[in-house]
Parts: C-alpha cells; sequence; structure tokens
C-alpha cells in the first residue's frame, strides 16, 4: 500500500507541472468575434486605431473648450488685477503676472500644460507687434539733432552692464538648478545671455513715466533716445549671442561641454538626424580627402560667420518688411473704415512675418523690430502721415497684447524654479543697479552733463517688461531644453527691476527739475 502511495503521489505532482506549464505557454484563446445588434451605432463599431483617433480628437475638443472658455476669464481678472496695481501707483503689468502665474498648473491649475502649449500662436502673435513697436520709438530724426550723448551714454551703459552682469553670473552660475551639475563653458554660454539681456529697457515704461510726470528738459529727452537706441541693439546683440550659443555644441542634458553636438565643424558638417555631409555629399567627401585641412578651415570659418549672416539676412528682410508695411499705413480713401481695418492689417502682417521667418530660421524678433523701425522713418510725402497712423495703431493694440503676453508668461512660469533662484535673481539686479550707477557717472562725464544728473542718471534706465521678457520667451522656443528654466530665473529679474523702475526714474524727474504734471509740481 505504501510503494503504491509513493508511485501515485509522484505522478499526480508531475501531472500538476505539466498542466500548469501548458496553461502558462500556451497561447491565449481567440476572443469570440462580437456581434453587434443592429441598432448599435456606429461609434461602438471603431476599430482600435479609429477609437485613438477619436480619443485623440476629443482632447483636442476638451483643450479647446477650455482654452475658450478659461482664457477670456483669466484675462478679465488679469485685467481688473493690473487696474488695481495701477491704482497703487504699481505697473500694471506686474498684475498682469501675478495672475497669470495663479491660474498656470503650478498653483490653481486653471489651464493645464497643453492649453498653455496650444496657446504659443497667441505668444508669437505678440512678440511680433511688441518687436514691432520697439523698432517704431526708434526716430531717426530726433536722434541726428544731437547723436553724440545718446551714443555715448548707450555705449557706457551697454558696455558696463553686460560686463558686469556677466561676472556675477559667472560666479554665481553654479548655483542655477539646471547649471549646477555642468561645465563652466555652460555656465559661460547662459551668462552671456543673462548679460544680453540686462541691457534691456522698456521704452514703454518710460514712456508712460513721462506722460504721468509731463516730463520735458535735456534729460528726459537723453533717457528716452538712449532706451530706444539701446532696446534696438540689444535685440541684435542677442540674437547673435543666440546663434552662437546654438553653434558651441553644448550639451545641457548632463552628457559634458562635448555632448549634443560637437565642434563648430561636427556642427557644420553634420544634418539634424546627426548624418554627415562626409557620407551625402561626393563632393564634400572628395574635397575632405583631397585637403582635409583647408576644409576644416573654411568649416570653422562658415561656422563662426554663421551668426553674422544670419543677422544680416535677417536686417535684409526686415528692411523690405517695414517698406511693405508703409504701404498698409498710407492714408486711407475712407479714414473711418481705415481706424476699423488697419489694427487688423497690422497684426496679421506681424504675426505672418514672426512666423514665416521664425519657420526660415532667421531672428523673428529682430526682423519684426527693423521692419517697425523702417515703417516709422520713411521719408517721403506721406512719411509723417504714416508714422502718426503707425504709432495710433500700436497705442490702440498695445493695452491688449500686453495684458495677454504678461498673463500668458505667468501661466508658463515655474514657481519652484523661481524661488530656488530667488537670491541668484537679486544679485543679478544688485550687480546690475551697481553697473548702471557706475555707467551713468561715467557717461555723464563724458558728455558734460550737469553735476546734479550725475548722482541721479541711473535711475532712468532700470525698468525692464516688453522686450526683456519677449526675448526670454525666444530662448525658451530656441533652446527646449533649458530654456524655460533659465526664462523663469531672468523673468523673476524683470519683475524686480520693473517694480522698483518706474518710482527710481520719478524720483530722478524730480531731482533734476524736470516734472511739470499739475500734482508734481510741489515736490520740485
Amino acid at each position: 500500500m505504501e510503494e503504491e502511495q509513493s508511485r501515485v503521489i509522484p505522478s499526480f505532482v508531475s501531472h500538476c507541472i505539466c498542466c500548469a506549464a501548458r496553461l502558462r505557454f500556451a497561447s491565449p484563446p481567440d476572443p469570440p468575434e462580437t456581434v453587434w445588434p443592429p441598432r448599435v451605432g456606429l461609434a461602438r463599431r471603431l476599430t482600435p486605431a479609429a477609437h485613438m483617433m477619436a480619443s485623440s480628437a476629443d482632447q483636442m475638443g476638451a483643450v479647446m473648450v477650455e482654452c475658450l472658455t478659461r482664457v477670456p476669464a483669466i484675462l478679465l481678472v488679469a485685467w481688473q488685477a493690473g487696474t488695481l496695481f495701477q491704482r497703487y501707483r504699481l505697473p500694471r503689468i506686474s498684475g498682469y503676472l501675478i495672475t497669470g502665474v495663479l491660474s498656470g498648473q503650478h498653483v490653481l491649475g486653471l489651464l493645464t500644460s497643453v492649453a498653455t502649449d496650444r496657446l504659443a500662436v497667441l505668444d508669437n502673435l505678440c512678440l511680433a507687434v511688441i518687436g514691432v513697436a520697439a523698432g517704431s520709438e526708434l526716430l531717426l530724426s530726433e536722434l541726428r539733432k544731437n547723436p553724440k550723448p545718446a551714443l555715448v551714454m548707450t555705449g557706457c551703459i551697454t558696455a558696463f552692464t553686460w560686463f558686469f552682469v556677466f561676472a556675477a553670473f559667472v560666479v554665481v552660475g553654479n548655483q542655477v538648478g539646471f547649471l549646477s551639475k555642468l561645465s563652466a563653458n555652460h555656465v559661460y554660454a547662459v551668462a552671456s545671455l543673462a548679460a544680453t539681456l540686462g541691457v534691456a529697457r522698456s521704452p514703454a515704461s518710460a514712456i508712460a513715466v513721462l506722460r504721468e510726470m509731463e516730463g520735458r528738459g535735456p534729460f528726459c529727452s537723453l533717457v528716452m533716445s538712449v532706451t530706444v537706441v539701446k532696446d534696438v541693439l540689444v535685440v541684435v546683440m542677442f540674437a547673435i549671442n543666440l546663434e552662437m550659443v546654438a553653434l558651441s555644441g553644448l550639451d545641457f542634458t548632463g552628457g559634458g561641454s562635448g555632448g549634443g553636438g560637437g565642434s563648430l565643424e561636427e556642427r557644420v558638417t553634420s544634418g539634424g538626424d546627426g548624418a554627415s555631409v562626409h557620407g551625402s555629399s561626393p563632393d564634400a567627401a572628395g574635397v575632405h580627402g583631397s585637403n582635409p585641412g583647408d576644409a576644416s578651415t573654411l568649416l570653422t570659418l562658415v561656422a563662426f560667420l554663421h551668426p553674422i549672416l544670419s543677422v544680416a539676412v535677417s536686417f535684409a528682410v526686415g528692411i523690405a518688411s517695414g517698406l511693405l508695411m508703409g504701404q498698409l499705413l498710407k492714408p486711407a480713401t475712407r479714414p473711418a473704415l481705415g481706424r476699423v481695418l488697419r489694427p487688423t492689417w497690422v497684426l496679421m502682417f506681424a504675426a505672418a512675418l514672426f512666423a514665416g521667418t521664425r519657420t526660415l530660421g532667421l531672428e523673428p524678433l529682430l526682423v519684426c523690430v527693423v521692419a517697425g523701425a523702417v515703417a516709422a522713418n520713411r521719408q517721403h510725402s506721406t512719411g509723417d502721415a504714416e508714422r502718426e497712423v503707425l504709432a495710433a495703431v500700436i497705442h490702440a493694440v498695445m493695452p491688449g497684447i500686453n495684458l495677454v503676453f504678461f498673463t500668458l508668461a505667468g501661466t508658463a512660469l515655474h514657481l519652484s524654479s523661481v524661488f530656488n533662484s530667488a537670491y541668484i535673481a537679486a544679485i543679478i539686479v544688485a550687480t546690475r543697479l551697481v553697473a548702471l550707477y557706475c555707467a551713468a557717472w561715467v557717461g555723464c562725464d563724458l558728455i558734460g552733463s550737469p553735476v546734479e544728473h550725475k548722482a541721479v542718471a541711473w535711475m532712468g534706465y532700470v525698468t525692464q517688461a516688453g522686450v526683456a521678457l519677449g526675448l526670454a520667451r525666444t530662448a525658451v522656443q530656441r533652446f527646449p531644453v533649458w530654456g524655460q528654466d533659465f526664462s523663469d530665473l531672468m523673468v523673476a529679474v524683470i519683475v524686480c527691476n520693473q517694480l522698483v523702475g518706474p518710482p527710481l526714474f520719478r524720483a530722478a524727474i524730480i531731482a533734476v527739475g524736470e516734472n511739470y504734471a499739475a500734482g508734481e509740481k510741489g515736490a520740485r
């Protein structure tokens, strides 16, 4: 009996193991074919691929509903917040930014990241109009009257600000989150961009303070001229800077200074998919095979000239676009209809210009700035009328553009990055103020300004706003890996300068005695 049990138990165990193995490795049975009742709709008979397409369509529809319902409400709240800030003599755009931050995905989550990405077309439209508006402020007829003071002061402020901010960023750059584990070359590249943004000034904010204070006189005229010239200059500098950083081949994903692009020669001889020109072009292969040293020198030269060529072509396109924009600004046979249609024409033209030049690989913000400058300085029989029309159009659309642009910029802001880099932003702001003080003192000495101007001249160049933030946003589009972190840091700097700049400018105007507003006369 015991012998039979000893034979039965092992055979039973082995049988269970075999059955389990068959169940484990056997292919699953085919699912029974679904027989749909005749009244079942077509939507339930869709294939899996069609279901995915339907799901994607539903998601896009949900995003569209979110954009069409929540965005107008957020913009309405932002407008009210800006009005409240203005009542307490604070910049309206600060209210827009704070409303955007609260509405973004990092606080209240009223706008999802998908919806924010879908609104990029509005962001580009705002950047285009901001560029045209900045260029239109440059009036060569005013600058020609006395160019030396404006050019000397512009040179001093640009040089001092760039080198001071660059040095400060190099010192603290390793403390920035996305640069903490990268090499010194990465810090130098980002420091150059931050230093260039430090040069930027806000013409719109300067004009607002001058109108509020009714500022008139040599000090106010000099500040306005330097502000306009400097903003055009900073757009050119930033465009070249972006190209140089892009060509450096630095890898910001943590792979070291040589990854993600390699040397300048490798960047030029490689396509976007990494395929080398040597293997794809027989002519190139022959050149490198015959004299690799000459070919390497040529490719390196082309790499260094690429930023200059890109800016030069952008200038040429901007000039042609400005001439074309001037045709849209000619006096209309029906003035009432022209007042309604011209803002729409300018908006559509600026948006198409920005999108087209960006697709061609040019510098879209620079193109728009040059186009605005050319349109505002056309010298012919109707030039003055066109200039007035352009100024009226920009005056009409800029409040809405600022509302949309700064609110959307706030929704994209990463609060964690701002908080982690708050002390770095404070260091950059303080360094910039010191640089402006030194630059203004030296500049006033060189141009022979009155003694009372030397101590307060720096206060007129602190404020930053649309152009600086627009340039920071272009860095996000150009460098998706680290551009947003860089933009978050620079937004913190720009907001600080925007908050302290207008009160300082008001104090400077009062100190030099060029305020003629009724409410301020007693303070003179």
